[in-house]
């Protein structure tokens, strides 16, 4: 299902939880010479049943990854991720994400909540509650009452707003993430890498 967000990049439901968002003009480079083109996993995760949620009514949280588009997957990551033979570009993209994840990106920091002037309260009813990230600092993250608000949020202004991700793109792939970097998962995920 194609769903027509409010910029160029083009939108797909995963599945329930999960949008995929791309654009041709989302890419990077590898050290090879290579170019990677790139989309975003959105992930609505309810949190309810957490500690610190058990009652709370905003439970639901948006997570966003950054992946390679699935044309520029090395053959054997897709030998290795993919569920069925005759596998749809979607379904690829989801078992990728399932198996691989991908390069997180605090969509959140794009446009900080208190910094939106109201306007992505227009969209969705939504909370606000302030979160430790691992390095230590204090973010502020939207929390939604359900999986379908979290969508909607996401398909009306957090893809909107995912182009700015790829302004800081080289930041966010030199960033640690376990045994490497943001450009290293890429990398072998990627042909050519």
């Amino acid at each position: 299902m194609v769903i027509m967000p409010p910029a160029s990049a083009r939108v797909f439901q995963l599945d329930g939880w999960k949008l995929y968002a791309e654009d041709d003009g989302w890419r990077c480079e590898l050290e090879d010479g290579s170019t990677v083109g790139l989309g975003i996993v959105f992930e609505a995760v309810d949190l309810s049943g957490s500690p610190g949620y058990e009652e709370e009514e905003y439970s639901v949280v948006v997570e966003a990854a950054i992946v390679p588009r699935p044309e520029d997957l090395d053959d054997d990551v897709v030998l290795e991720v993919s569920q069925e033979e005759d596998q749809s570009r979607e379904g690829l993209i989801l078992d990728l994400y399932r198996h691989w994840g991908g390069v997180p990106v605090n969509i959140d920091a794009l446009q900080p909540a208190r910094a939106s002037c109201g306007a992505s309260s227009l969209v969705v009813d939504q909370n606000l509650r302030s979160r430790m990230t691992a390095p230590g600092t204090m973010i502020e993250v939207r929390h939604f009452r359900s999986v379908d608000e979290a969508l909607r949020f996401t398909r009306e202004f957090y893809v909107f707003m995912a182009p700015i991700v790829f302004e800081f793109l080289d930041w966010i792939l030199e960033q640690p993430l376990g045994r490497g970097t943001g450009r290293d998962k890429i990398r072998a995920l990627s042909k050519g890498g």
